[in-house]
């Protein structure tokens, strides 16, 4: 189902579109496990929990499926291509930078986001990753708020709901993996930069036209300022849950708003002007990995 299209902002509302998207084998790895499905983990039947980094998976929505990526068959998950964990070595993810340091890394790269995913699907995510894992992962890349966003005047009191999702989660997934580290980064381009170049293509003018909280272009076509200052601040207000649960947890880390600073040309984006190509997803891996805490990079 395609939800409305309000604003990409950085793949913001934007993302939404990937609802529609089938999505394939969610672990990257053959099985064919649901996440949606999966049962929920008992402390017995955990896998294995390691110090070394020798397991990695992503979470979260169509920014980390690498959907649309892949110009021949655009609508299925190319993992291969994720900025997470994907091995295509023209993208250069955050697995293939990790593995030059982390031999023991080899092959361990799940990926179990799920296109059209809010915070509120990332429970039954972890649950299909650890019925699946037989070594537990050491480190959990996430990337949501996307598809949360609701523009419609009621992303102040759902900010604070996903902010207190996503702590709940948190509370999980150290309790159960306490040597594991977290790493949450947030979506590409601030408004400004999105809007700059959303205002070359049509279809992103007029899908975000008007006068509401996240309409960056008015009635003309012409960028908004204050739809843009609305807009920014509605992500920031979500941003600002994930820092402050983040905060609450050792061994997690965000991005420091790194992904604002992604400037998006035509190359960067699939056929759909929505999701990233592979440039796009080599760019985001780039700066995510710039924004990657020593902590993690020099774990053994």
């Amino acid at each position: 189902m395609e939800v409305t299209r309000l604003l990409a902002g950085a793949a913001v509302l934007m993302t939404l579109a990937a609802c529609a998207t089938a999505g394939g084998d969610p672990s990257g790895t053959g099985s064919s496990t649901s996440p949606s499905a999966a049962p929920a983990t008992s402390s017995d039947q955990l896998p294995e929990d390691t110090t070394v980094l020798d397991s990695m998976a992503a979470l979260g929505h169509s920014n980390v499926t690498g959907t649309m990526s892949d110009p021949r068959a655009p609508w299925r998950d190319a993992h291969e291509n994720s900025w997470a964990t994907g091995d295509n070595p023209a993208v250069r993810s955050i697995y293939q930078r990790l593995l030059t340091d982390h031999a023991a890394l080899e092959g361990h790269n799940h990926n179990y986001a799920v296109n059209g995913a809010t915070i509120d699907d990332l429970d039954d995510q972890y649950d299909a990753l650890m019925s699946d894992a037989e070594v537990a992962p050491d480190l959990l890349v996430m990337q949501f708020v996307d598809n949360d966003i609701r523009c419609d005047g009621t992303d102040a009191a759902n900010a604070e709901l996903f902010g207190r999702t996503l702590d709940a989660g948190l509370d999980r997934i150290t309790a159960d993996l306490p040597d594991a580290q977290i790493y949450l980064t947030g979506p590409w381009a601030s408004v400004r930069r999105w809007t700059a170049w959303a205002a070359h293509h049509p279809e992103h003018v007029r899908n975000n036209s008007g006068n509401g909280p996240c309409a960056v272009f008015d009635a003309a076509g012409r960028p908004r300022p204050a739809g843009m200052r609305s807009m920014q601040g509605i992500i920031d207000s979500y941003l600002e849950q994930v820092e402050a649960a983040c905060a609450r947890h050792p061994g997690c880390y965000t991005d420091e708003r790194a992904m604002e600073s992604f400037e998006p040309t035509d190359e960067d984006l699939s056929a759909d002007l929505n999701h990233l190509s592979i440039a796009g997803h080599r760019k985001y891996a780039e700066i995510a990995w710039s924004a990657l805490p020593e902590e993690i990079r020099t774990r053994s």
